[in-house]
């Protein structure tokens, strides 16, 4: 048996993890899943016209789920960037938002 290790051979160092850890409000779980909302109005008007779907082109923003506790249980809802919530959120959704709280470049909705 042949090996290559030597006792002073120096272990290697742990990894630096450079990702900042992003901030949310307090109690919200951010998921993985996410799903493309339009970017500018040419899009917005594809999106709210139908016409076989929305599909995203160039400059793709997302959505994403996350879920917050709400009396003893939890709800979940729908995070967007805020120059998307600014621009065309409020047109689709009004005051039908649970959560409805911005915070940072996101409005939780």
């Amino acid at each position: 048996m042949l090996s290559c290790a030597h006792a002073d051979d120096t272990p290697a160092a742990p990894a630096v993890e450079d990702a900042q850890t992003e901030q949310v409000p307090p109690g919200v779980t951010v998921f993985e899943e996410k799903e493309p909302v339009p970017a500018d109005k040419e899009q917005f008007e594809k999106f709210i016209g139908g016409g076989g779907g929305f599909i995203p082109t160039g400059g793709i923003t997302y959505r994403w789920r996350y879920t917050y506790p709400y009396a003893g249980r939890f709800r979940y809802g729908w995070r967007y960037p805020i120059t998307y919530w600014k621009s065309f959120g409020r047109t689709i959704y009004g005051s039908g938002c649970q959560y409805a709280r911005p915070y940072g470049t996101w409005f939780y909705c």
